[in-house]
């Protein structure tokens, strides 16, 4: 007799499916810690400038450039809500958008490099190797998905893509502009002095680069290819890195606070991540929370109906009790 094969906690399927999110997202993970920079529009061209400490990312002026910057930025979040409806039709989907920007990428690098956000010069053309290398791993993981269909599970969706949509406003709405003001932009910055100003100072930049709608997504994708237990530690680890932003903004400002300090708390804490770290939260727990909820529901509705018919035993006996003891006996 064949011994019963046990399931393996992270199958093939698993891994392309996650894998493919994770591809897609690479250009951004690459540039927030620093790799592949020089070769991507919204960044400076020469890294380590003293006139300018800060290497991006910018809001670019060239419509090409900025529309490069949200393909880059939205197309993890594509791919993952693709995935997520299971369908070989979405998987293919999925390829096609790895590919649009992917193009669009190279042909905005080989004819449309712009000018550069920090200098104000012409860009030297430069392939931009991390969506080289990304891209074409996510397509060739998505296309090794497209014939196993994944199997439909109930899924937060308007949760997740809220915390999305919180988790990037600040790359998306509030980067640096490239030219305005350039001259103002070394007036404000400092160079991290020490461990917590360098934490606080790479935060700035993670969350303008986009990286924290990396974290949602790569949790978003964790509910449809892993089992229930491995879900619910990759969403509560995302929302707990979430609120690490906002409570490192806490600190920094305590660190900081003097009588002449014009800005207020409030004004320094990044709120859109609080709240896309409660939406993660949120997503992560719905299904638990629905289930506890009608539970509770139907044990308090059991409870109540077992209530009334007792109430309505005793009520009825009572009647009878009274009603007989008027009743004359022969």
């Amino acid at each position: 007799m064949q011994e019963p094969r046990t399931e393996a906690p992270f199958p093939v399927p698993t891994a392309l499916r996650f894998g493919a999110v994770l591809t897609s997202s690479g250009p951004v993970i690459l540039t927030t810690f620093g790799a592949g920079r020089q070769s991507i529009g919204w960044f400076c061209s020469v890294m380590g400038s003293a006139s300018h400490p800060m290497d991006g990312p910018y809001a670019l002026e060239t419509v090409p450039g900025e529309l490069l910057f949200w393909g880059v930025l939205l197309l993890p979040v594509i791919v993952a809500g693709l995935l997520l409806r299971g369908s070989r039709r979405a998987a293919l989907a999925a390829i096609v958008a790895v590919g649009a920007v992917l193009t669009f990428g190279l042909v905005t690098a080989l004819f449309l490099p712009g000018l550069d956000p920090c200098t104000g010069e012409e860009r030297a053309v430069v392939l931009p190797w991390p969506l080289l290398v990304c891209y074409p791993m996510a397509a060739g993981a998505l296309l090794s998905v497209a014939r196993m269909p994944l199997p439909r599970r109930p899924y937060a969706t308007t949760l997740w893509a809220g915390a999305a949509g919180a988790a990037g406003w600040v790359a998306m709405f509030d980067r640096r502009p490239a030219y305005e003001e350039r001259g103002l932009t070394v007036a404000y910055m400092r160079i991290p002095e020490s461990f917590w100003d360098g934490l606080a100072w790479w935060s700035g930049e993670a969350n303008a680069i986009g990286f924290p709608v990396v974290l949602v997504v790569l949790a978003a994708a964790a509910t449809a290819t892993v089992s229930m237990r491995w879900e619910h530690v990759a969403g509560t680890a995302a929302a707990a890195v979430l609120l690490l932003f906002p409570l490192l903004d806490v600190a920094m400002y305590i660190s900081r606070h003097s009588g002449d300090f014009d800005m207020s708390l409030a004004d320094c804490v990044r709120w859109s991540l609080l709240v896309a770290a409660v939406l993660v939260a949120s997503a992560t727990w719905s299904r638990q929370v629905r289930v506890l909820a009608r539970s509770m529901t139907k044990q308090v509705v059991a409870g109540r109906a077992k209530g009334l018919a007792v109430a309505a035993v005793v009520a009825v006996g009572g009647i009878w009790l009274i009603a007989s003891s008027f009743t004359p006996t022969r």
